[in-house]
């Protein structure tokens, strides 16, 4: 008796053996994402420019997707209108940024829909809003700007973005791409990149409250990892 048994219990553990082989394939089918989720950094790496110009300069102005919203909004928008017709000069006399939500627990990272404006900063403008967007399912990574041949203010803006990799485990760098000019003013190219694999959630800058121009501008970039 007590040998039969010992052997309905080996028979017993080697139909289990079997029926774990046989869903193996399923298993590998069934498996997640190597990504299941996204965090975003709470330590924010900030890039810079500045014309080297202190007369009349404001406060900081910024606006602060991740600070003022959430760890899960990133500035995908950027409005600007230009300077008043009466000006000579061409520059970007105010600004605007729009924050937009991601779902960090997809490792898709789609849009929610949920979206948060702000003005950055105001002096006389030409009526007429600009405005460019990082297209949805790419993610911004920094700024480029257009400044006087004298680097003395800004005069136009763009968004850098990249789209994820093909394994949703890191941004594609080498698939990054930028949005069209916001005006469309000639002038200096100056890029300011977040550091790889860091997306872009604010912008803080100067702005001469006299001559209505921004002097300094910088972004801010933070960690996006799985």
């Amino acid at each position: 008796m007590r040998m039969t048994r010992f052997a309905f219990a080996l028979f017993a553990l080697s139909a289990a053996g079997c029926a774990v082989d046989a869903a193996d394939p399923d298993l590998e089918v069934d498996a997640p994402p190597l990504s299941e989720s996204w965090t975003v950094s709470n330590v924010a790496v900030n890039t810079r420019w500045d014309s080297g110009l202190n007369a009349n300069l404001s406060a900081w102005m910024n606006i602060h997707c991740f600070l003022d919203y959430g760890n899960q909004y990133m500035l995908t928008d950027i409005s600007v209108f230009r300077e008043p017709l009466t000006e000579a000069a061409e520059y970007v006399a105010r600004m605007a940024g729009a924050c937009r939500e991601f779902d960090l627990l997809d490792p898709a990272l789609p849009r929610t829909g949920a979206l948060a404006s702000k003005t950055i900063f105001s002096a006389p403008f030409e009526p007429g809003a600009l405005r460019v967007e990082v297209p949805v399912n790419n993610y911004p990574i920094g700024l480029q700007l257009k400044v006087s041949p004298g680097n003395t203010h800004v005069k136009d803006v763009r968004i850098l973005y990249a789209p994820l990799n093909l394994a949703q485990t890191a941004l594609n760098l080498a698939a990054s791409s930028h949005t069209s000019w916001a005006i469309g003013y000639a002038g200096n190219t100056q890029t300011l990149s977040c550091p790889p694999q860091r997306v872009m959630t604010g912008v803080d800058l100067r702005y001469d409250t006299v001559a209505g121009r921004i002097r300094v501008l910088e972004i801010h970039c933070r960690a996006l990892q799985p």
